[in-house]
């Protein structure tokens, strides 16, 4: 990590895109000193309060002309869905290395066509799920391998939160690829695809659509994989239910509490074998979530992507996600 550290600190990112997430990934690249030194949005006013705010030392008002700053290095993506590939694909041919929010893109076409940009570049890219790249699901990952629940037959999971009645806002904007499965759903068949350690292969999904927005506010998915394994999950942004990860199998199961906003100082893992009581672990490194995705940046560049999400993972993502949003009568 240390090595990683160095090469973080000398790595100068460009943020595109001066919203909530972006405002969380300047605060956390600045908590280590690793150096941010310009943001674009299409407000030129905005994006200079966001970089006065952030001490950040260049905005732009245009995304193209950050792309092309020689004083950046790698570009955080935090732009409105339908956005993601587009910028992506221009960073990546600019030169620049990418870290790119969820969802990566908003179907497989759009996808493939980032991948084969990235790889023709030569240059870093990874699809932002910061949950992955905490230290908890390394432990998760243990507690399987170990045999602690048995084989794993199960996996249910929800991502629900009441954002309130926001029609402008991106995440309810049809025409932006808004809604509660591209915002937060996404977690959860990223979580659902991680430990199932494959694709799923059958898909069913029922969506609850806004009156005025039109954008799924409320999902509900179920998935099945090839050698038997189910899996469920809720996702809203106009409801507000507990967060939830958990793993089943046939000699016990494992709850993760905090599964898609660990902390640094320690995430909990709960492991209940059968006929036995509750045991609870933790895990952390002590660092901020968005910053470790950055420190993980630099610590992979010259592989050109990260264990923590691979480029094939994300093909993966991109293929599962069209076809629920396609289940669910969104497309």
């Amino acid at each position: 990590m240390e090595i990683a550290a160095r090469t973080a600190n000398s790595l100068r990112w460009g943020i595109l895109g001066p919203g909530g997430v972006a405002r969380k990934f300047a605060r956390d690249l600045l908590s280590l000193g690793i150096q941010v030194r310009a943001v674009a949005g299409r407000d030129a006013s905005r994006s200079a309060a966001f970089a006065a705010e952030m001490g950040i030392p260049q905005s732009h008002a245009g995304y193209q002309e950050l792309v092309d700053s020689p004083d950046v290095d790698a570009i955080y993506v935090a732009l409105p869905n339908h956005m993601h590939a587009e910028w992506s694909i221009r960073a990546a041919r600019a030169g620049k290395h990418v870290l790119c929010e969820k969802p990566a893109a908003v179907d497989r076409a759009e996808c493939e066509a980032v991948i084969n940009a990235v790889a023709k570049a030569g240059v870093f890219y990874m699809e932002g799920f910061m949950y992955r790249c905490h230290p908890v699901w390394g432990m998760v990952a243990a507690l399987i391998e170990d045999g602690r629940v048995g084989e794993v037959r199960e996996l249910k999971s929800s991502f629900c939160y009441d954002m309130g009645f926001k029609p402008d806002n991106i995440r309810q904007r049809r025409d932006a690829v808004g809604g509660a499965l591209t915002d937060v759903g996404c977690y959860c068949l990223s979580f659902s695809r991680l430990i199932a350690g494959g694709e799923p292969t059958g898909f069913s999904a029922e969506a609850r659509l806004g009156d005025e927005t039109r954008v799924d506010e409320f999902t509900s998915v179920r998935l099945v994989f090839p050698d038997g394994l189910r899996a469920e999950f809720q996702c809203a942004l106009r409801e507000a239910r507990p967060h939830a990860a958990v793993i089943i199998g046939d000699r016990g199961r494992i709850e993760v509490p905090t599964p898609w906003h660990p902390s640094g100082e320690g995430a909990e893992v709960k492991l209940f074998p059968a006929g036995d009581e509750v045991e609870v672990y933790r895990a952390g490194d002590g660092l901020p979530l968005f910053g470790r995705e950055a420190l993980q940046v630099s610590e992979f560049l010259r592989a050109k992507q990260c264990p923590s999400m691979t480029w094939e993972d994300t093909l993966g993502q991109a293929k599962a996600l069209e076809a629920l949003r396609r289940a669910a009568g969104l497309l």
